[in-house]
């Protein structure tokens, strides 16, 4: 299986040619406690240092609760609603394939399939998708732009519908 991964701050986004998946590599609680350290010591480069430290090694308080699901998660080629798992939870087609980040195993994974993905608008800075359902239609997500044409490409030949 073909994977294309864009490393956000906070979540990967990796495209497939079954789905497009967000995986979460920092909550916004990391995120603000990275960014409060850095500003305690006044920024700088000692302030870069140790919001560096605090986003490796996290502060006090720990990951949140792992709960399992009272059933598996389904391969990627039967998944047919939007669907969000543990990172411990991924089918292991994709767990073990190259390129798939390593997170720790209460880090949430959304799949969002090819079916119930109606168009996809993709720019240099992000990735947006219109959904076939009607909560939460429109989902945007952050790619960096020298991701860019390797995503273009991987949906193109996947045949996605990519909006002009």
């Amino acid at each position: 299986m073909r994977l294309t991964v864009s490393p956000g701050t906070a979540q990967y986004v990796i495209v497939t040619d079954e789905a497009v998946i967000t995986v979460q590599r920092r909550s916004a609680e990391e995120q603000r406690q990275a960014g409060t350290a850095a500003l305690m010591v006044g920024g700088g480069f000692t302030g870069v240092l140790l919001a560096a430290l605090v986003d490796r090694l996290g502060l006090p308080g720990g990951p949140m609760r792992l709960y399992l699901r009272p059933m598996e998660t389904p391969p990627l080629s039967q998944m047919t609603e939007v669907l969000t798992c543990w990172a411990s939870e991924v089918p292991p087609e994709l767990s073990g394939e190259r390129g798939w980040p390593a997170v720790e195993a209460f880090r949430p994974v959304t799949f969002y399939p090819r079916n119930h993905i109606e168009s996809l608008e993709l720019t240099a800075w992000r990735l947006t998708m219109t959904l076939r359902r009607e909560a939460a239609r429109v989902v945007t997500l952050a790619v960096y732009p020298w991701d860019y044409r390797r995503f273009r490409e991987h949906l193109a030949q996947a045949g996605y519908l990519i909006a002009r």
